[in-house]
């Protein structure tokens, strides 16, 4: 019971122009539509265009207002013209949501520089571009909350894909900075850091489920949910912040087991 005769919980996005940047269909959907549901304005950006129209329908379908765009995050200038798209049909960027990310597999010793080279574009320098496309827009508004997607990678030791463990790290530092040099324009920077996550590449995969104390996967809404969380009013003291969302998969000590 509410006893301190203050409101429930309020998102405030309302209205509110959101970019989810990796839209494919698995966790940059579910970002997508969470943030429709909660009454925002959707931009879809994506590579393939196929991935942005349906994300775009499926926030449509969820009760927002939705349009797709055709944008390769490895490119600075469609970045930029996609972020001052958005901002002539909404009026602004409130929020920004960046999920893209992919790993290559191989032991340390063996990572090409050509695949280390990939997976650090992939998942830092886009999602530094992204931020800085879209502070181009916020830091004039005086308000904004970006939104990065990280990895328990970037927490600890990334066996057979430490290429993107060192990525998801980086980004980790990068949110911090970010957040304390934005924080006097009132925007906002965090980050979710997921753990395994039941998506199409990895579907089936039932034996990561017995090593997660909640004893499943995670799926991705929760990832979107707690996205849709940290962009909202209801996290307006939160900047700088990880949050991790695994299930306590990361904090078990490795040398007790608890059966």
């Amino acid at each position: 019971m509410n006893t301190t005769g203050r409101p429930g919980l309020t998102l405030g996005l309302e209205g509110r122009s959101a970019v989810v940047v990796g839209t494919g269909p698995a966790i940059g959907r579910a970002c997508a539509v969470g943030l429709a549901r909660a009454g925002a304005r959707i931009a879809c950006f994506d590579r393939d265009e196929a991935a942005a129209k349906s994300s775009a329908d499926a926030a449509q379908a969820a009760g927002g207002e939705s349009t797709a765009h055709v944008v390769d995050v490895l490119d600075r200038g469609a970045v930029r013209a996609a972020f001052a798209e958005v901002a002539r049909l909404r009026g602004g960027v409130d929020v920004v949501v960046d999920v893209v990310g992919a790993s290559r597999w191989s032991p340390s010793a063996d990572t090409s520089d050509g695949d280390w080279d990939d997976v650090l574009a992939l998942n830092l320098r886009q999602q530094w571009v992204v931020a800085q496309e879209a502070l181009r827009h916020m830091i004039p508004a005086g308000s904004g909350s970006l939104v990065c997607i990280a990895s328990v990678s970037g927490l600890a030791a990334s066996t057979l894909h430490g290429a993107y463990g060192a990525a998801k790290a980086g980004l980790m530092s990068l949110v911090r900075t970010l957040a304390v040099e934005n924080g006097a324009h009132g925007i906002r920077v965090n980050a979710v850091a997921p753990g395994t996550i039941d998506t199409p590449a990895r579907a089936g995969d039932t034996a990561l489920a017995a090593k997660v104390p909640l004893r499943r996967r995670g799926r991705p809404e929760d990832i979107g949910d707690a996205a849709v969380f940290l962009s909202s009013a209801a996290a307006s003291y939160i900047s700088g912040h990880v949050l991790v969302v695994d299930g306590a998969a990361s904090v078990v000590h490795p040398l007790i087991a608890l059966d």
